[in-house]
């Protein structure tokens, strides 16, 4: 049976409260959306091989590796913490390669329509989004499938890998039937999640920034893409694709 490998991340928050019923899309900070993005992959060797190789090249090149954060112990690729000069040749690492495919569910997080649909819950959201991620690959009884969730680094890791498993289970429920493992890894540990995690920054950064010229030289890899609440005539958001880019 063919072996599927699919790694699953998030930039963002499913929070819209904070302790005490804050509201926090009153403050200064809050992010408007939430992406969640996975990568798949039909050879999990290839794609890590590649991110081990790009990072070592790093590790050994004497004007990336006396960088303060690259310098410290078990330094990992990660946007979000990344050097510039690490992104930018992290960037064209990516733009180079094609052992992989992307999609992601853009959710726009709107209060009124948190409470009303989601019940002002953020397992609720959370769920949503990882639901409708999931229907945008064709999962099917002929494949065995290996799903990572990236590690939270937050107490409610627990709630929102059990929303990942119901997910599935629904999925699982609506093809007939499909083989599957699922795992929570730490992105340290599994180079693969690097490659999601920077893809993920890119459309965050052209979405809330306006900077495009990171997306621009990676939007080859995201073969679909749901903007969940930007509603249709019929409530289905608007999808894009390869032939419909997102722009």
């Amino acid at each position: 049976m063919p072996e599927q490998y699919i790694f699953i991340d998030e930039s963002g928050g499913p929070q819209f409260f904070a302790k005490k019923n804050r509201p926090l899309w009153l403050e200064e900070g809050f992010s408007p959306i939430m992406l969640i993005g996975m990568i798949k992959t039909e050879n999990k060797k290839i794609l890590r091989d590649q991110v081990l190789a790009f990072q070592n090249s790093v590790l050994n090149d004497p004007l990336l590796n006396t960088i303060y954060s690259v310098a410290q112990p078990g330094w990992f690729l990660h946007a979000k913490s990344d050097h510039s000069d690490i992104i930018l040749k992290t960037i064209e690492f990516l733009r180079e390669i094609d052992s992989f495919e992307c999609h992601v569910v853009i959710g726009r997080k709107i209060p009124e329509l948190f409470i009303h649909k989601h019940n002002s819950n953020a397992n609720e959201f959370y769920f949503d989004l990882l639901s409708k991620l999931l229907e945008l690959d064709d999962l099917t009884p002929e494949n065995n499938y290996h799903l990572y969730l990236s590690q939270r680094q937050s107490n409610t890791d627990q709630r929102f890998s059990d929303a990942f498993k119901k997910a599935l289970v629904a999925k699982s429920k609506k093809v007939g039937g499909f083989r599957y493992a699922c795992s929570v890894v730490r992105s340290k540990d599994s180079p693969e999640m690097s490659v999601i995690d920077y893809l993920l920054w890119t459309l965050q950064r052209y979405i809330l920034k306006g900077e495009k010229r990171y997306f621009e030289a990676v939007k080859h890899h995201f073969s679909s893409m749901l903007d969940i609440y930007d509603q249709d005539e019929i409530g289905n958001g608007k999808l894009y694709n390869r032939s419909n880019p997102f722009d």
